[in-house]
C-alpha cells in the first residue's frame, strides 16, 4: 500500500507555517508606535531625576571636602580656613598659607551655586547664624569664614547650595560635626 498525498492536501499543511515566520508592517509599527511612547514620558523624568541627583551629589561632596579638612586640622594641631571665593567656588587655607580652590559640582556637574533659589520661602538649619540665608550662601561668623581648629571644633554656620530649583544646606555646628539638609515643605529636613 502506498501513501499518498497529494498537492493540496501538502499545500495546505505548510500553508501555517509560511506566513507565520514574520511580523507584518502594521505590528512593527504599533511596536514601535508603544517604544515611542514609552519614551516620551520616561525621558523628562530621567532629565528631573538626574538633575536632582547632581545637586545632592554636590551637597554631598561639599560636606565631604568639609570632614577632611576637619581631618587635616586635627592631624596637624592646626586651623584650616574655608572660605568663599564666587559663586561656584570655595578656598581651603593651610597653616602654611597655601591655598586650594574647590569648585562647586566638580565632580557632579551640573548648574550648581552657593545661595538658594527664588523659591526658597525662609527657614534656616539648626547651625545658622542668621535669620534667613545669606544672598551669597555663607552663613559662618566672623567674616563668612569656616575655621576648623587643631581640636576638630569650629565656627558654626551653614553653606546654602542651589541649582535654581532646589536647595540644599551643608551645617557645621561648634564641635565640627558636618550635617546635609535638603529644603522642602517650607523646611530644611
Amino acid at each position: 500500500m502506498q501513501n499518498h498525498i497529494s498537492k493540496r492536501t501538502l499545500f495546505q499543511l505548510s500553508a501555517p507555517a509560511r506566513f507565520s515566520r514574520g511580523l507584518t508592517l502594521i505590528e512593527l509599527l504599533v511596536v514601535i508606535g508603544i517604544i515611542g511612547i514609552i519614551l516620551t514620558l520616561t525621558i523628562p523624568n530621567f532629565a528631573s531625576m538626574q538633575q536632582k541627583q547632581r545637586i545632592r551629589a554636590g551637597a554631598s561632596a561639599v560636606a565631604q571636602d568639609f570632614k577632611q579638612i576637619r581631618e587635616r586640622a586635627i592631624a596637624r594641631g592646626r586651623r584650616y580656613y574655608v572660605a568663599r571665593v564666587d559663586a561656584q567656588n570655595y578656598q581651603v587655607t593651610d597653616p602654611d598659607s597655601n591655598i586650594t580652590i574647590y569648585r562647586l559640582g566638580r565632580t557632579t556637574g551640573g548648574r550648581l551655586r552657593f545661595g538658594v533659589s527664588p523659591s526658597y520661602a525662609g527657614g534656616v538649619p539648626p547651625e545658622a547664624n542668621q535669620p534667613g540665608a545669606p544672598a551669597d550662601g555663607f552663613d559662618f561668623d566672623p567674616a563668612g569664614q569656616l575655621i576648623f581648629d587643631n581640636r576638630g571644633g569650629a565656627t558654626k554656620g551653614v553653606v546654602y547650595i542651589t541649582n535654581d530649583k532646589e536647595d540644599f544646606a551643608v551645617g557645621v555646628n561648634n564641635l565640627g560635626k558636618i550635617e546635609v539638609y535638603y529644603y522642602g515643605s517650607g523646611g530644611w529636613n
